[in-house]
């Protein structure tokens, strides 16, 4: 109800904008252009809180009615273009979504951070390390049975808990500790993880919400101390590597943590009897809930060279150090590419299944995906041992 009220009230909001956002392009004050830009930055950031960011972004593509513009950024939504241009984005920025959150802040976040953000050859040498270091076969091509086998003692151990599905801290809290197994090969206990991940939820919130608008806050709450002390330096002195350890937090919260429990939820919209199906209609069932809801929102890009984007039936003259994103939950309902966008699917046909941009392409796709997949599926099949999913409430925080 509350999230129905915030949409109904954020519409108007976004409608009279609008016209504002796209006179900040056309303007030839640049100083003017970066203060409408300044001010608009603002609202959009309080619309991502009001309807999530998956939501924000879903409205304004539907008032804008293609091509967007929130925050800093233009939005591309169509996917023969998105396709074409992620992979080929060199210069990259440190926002989200056009605003300032918490990616901005290098000296907290290994991975989620800097080093993600940067351009190249940086970002190529960091990568090349990952790779040899984190991302071995066993990691990028997982075999199903050998994560099950891997597994299967955490998985058990939270099938026994009376309260596994009882909000998010049991979810989130389980895969920080199936993702240290794969990643690192460490044991780390449920308590220990649960502890972590929540330190992590707090502190990752406090960077969201004060980073940019009140940074002073993060001092007076001890936010950078606080997510080192406890949410890093636990996994630190059981020898776990910083990268994986950022990687590993960022999973519980906004990735495989997040499209588990948003999993659950779309068994029930859509009545889908997850205990009945084979385990490829699994695997395409969890990658169909994450092209309607990605759990990375968007990929950046800072344009090298003039660019024009239509917004609004607008040509938009965008100019080199400009920045366009590509929002993943509008890119992957383009009609143009996928039938029935809005529709939730596990009869797709290859060739939309393999369209879908939720771990974005190229240089900057997801090293993981294949593994968050399975580890979702596993999660799932664990939760429908118990449980019939469509009857299943899982209390979240999305933001």
């Amino acid at each position: 109800m509350i999230r129905k009220i915030a949409r109904i009230l954020s519409l108007p909001v976004i409608w009279l904008l609008r016209p504002v956002k796209i006179y900040a392009y056309c303007t030839r004050f640049a100083l003017l252009r970066r203060f409408i830009l300044e001010l608009t930055t603002a609202v959009d950031f309080g619309l991502i809180f009001a309807n999530i960011q998956n939501g924000a972004m879903r409205l304004h593509h539907q008032v804008f009615r293609g091509n967007y513009i929130f925050g800093k950024s233009v939005m591309i939504v169509g996917h023969a273009r998105a396709s074409q241009e992620i992979p080929r984005s060199r210069m990259r920025v440190s926002r989200f979504m056009g605003v300032h959150t918490l990616v901005h802040d290098p000296a907290v976040f290994v991975t989620n951070a800097g080093p993600i953000s940067t351009s190249q050859p940086a970002r190529g040498v960091l990568r090349r390390h990952m790779d040899e270091q984190f991302f071995t076969p066993e990691i990028t091509t997982p075999d199903f049975g050998a994560m099950h086998a891997a597994c299967t003692p955490i998985l058990l151990e939270w099938a026994q808990d009376p309260k596994m599905a009882a909000s998010l801290w049991p979810i989130r809290g389980t895969v920080t500790r199936l993702v240290v197994k794969l990643l690192a090969k460490k044991d780390i206990s449920r308590a220990e993880a649960d502890r972590v991940t929540a330190a992590y939820l707090r502190r990752v919130g406090e960077f969201s919400v004060f980073g940019y608008y009140a940074p002073w806050l993060l001092g007076l709450l001890g936010s950078r101390e606080g997510i080192r002390r406890d949410a890093f330096r636990p996994l630190q002195e059981r020898g776990v590597d910083n990268l994986v350890i950022d990687m590993t937090l960022f999973a519980a919260m906004f990735s495989v943590g997040t499209i588990v429990i948003k999993s659950v939820e779309f068994t029930a919209t859509y009545d889908i009897d997850y205990a009945a199906l084979d385990r490829q209609q699994r695997v395409r069932f969890v990658i169909e809930a994450l092209r309607l809801y990605p759990t990375v929102t968007c990929v950046h890009r800072i344009l090298e060279e003039p660019e024009q984007v239509e917004v609004c039936g607008r040509v938009l003259q965008l100019r080199p150090g400009d920045e366009v994103a590509y929002p993943f939950v509008c890119i992957n309902r383009d009609p143009a590419r996928f039938a029935d966008p809005d529709a939730f699917r596990l009869d797709r046909p290859d060739e939309e299944v393999e369209a879908v941009l939720s771990w974005s392409k190229g240089p900057h796709a997801c090293p993981v995906k294949d593994l968050s997949v399975l580890l979702t599926v596993l999660m799932l099949d664990t939760l429908a041992t118990r449980y019939d999913l469509r009857k299943l409430k899982i209390f979240d925080l999305e933001f």
